[in-house]
């Protein structure tokens, strides 16, 4: 299994290697974003990441039934409620958007319109074979069988919704 420290520094990597890279593209190209638009964007939407993160983190801590001995991040159950009841990977589909946002922030036409989202489709793709085989190999047959009837991603205005809602909140 990856350890969420080795996950944390290979987020770190892909944003700001990323932002490097498209920063030294966009003053070669000349290729700039008007900053009255893009860096409110870029946060409005880290906000909004930010928050899903947040409450699909919260479904996990009430139903995943987080072990305080094992390391953060780490269930012991398999949580099928809420937004994970509609899509298996919610705050992964969230979270592959901050390279998007970032270039949004800092203004980089490279970062938020090519090498962003490619690290997007990079980051739903590592989402599906790595997360995935974890879950396979700590749930077993309940994971497989709960993979054959929810999406990985699931873009329905329905599920979506489901990802801004609390647990114990009156929509589940």
């Amino acid at each position: 299994m990856i350890s969420n420290k080795v996950r944390f520094i290979t987020w770190g990597i892909l944003l700001l290697g990323g932002l490097a890279c498209s920063s030294l593209a966009d003053n070669v190209l000349q290729l700039h974003i008007p900053l009255i638009i893009a860096t409110p964007l870029g946060l409005f939407l880290l906000g909004l990441t930010t928050y899903v993160t947040g409450v699909t983190g919260l479904w996990l801590a009430t139903y995943g039934k987080i072990n305080s001995l094992k390391l953060f991040g780490e269930i012991d159950k398999l949580v099928t409620a809420g937004p994970y009841s509609c899509m298996r990977h919610p705050m992964h589909l969230f979270l592959s958007l901050m390279p998007v946002e970032v270039g949004l922030i800092f203004n980089s036409f490279t970062m938020s319109f090519i090498v962003g989202p490619l690290e997007t489709l990079a980051v739903l793709v590592m989402a599906v074979k790595l997360d995935e085989k974890e879950s396979v190999e700590r749930f077993g047959n309940e994971y497989l069988e709960y993979r054959e009837s929810v999406p990985a991603f699931n873009l329905r205005p329905s599920c979506i919704s489901k990802c801004f809602t609390k647990p114990g909140s009156r929509k589940k």
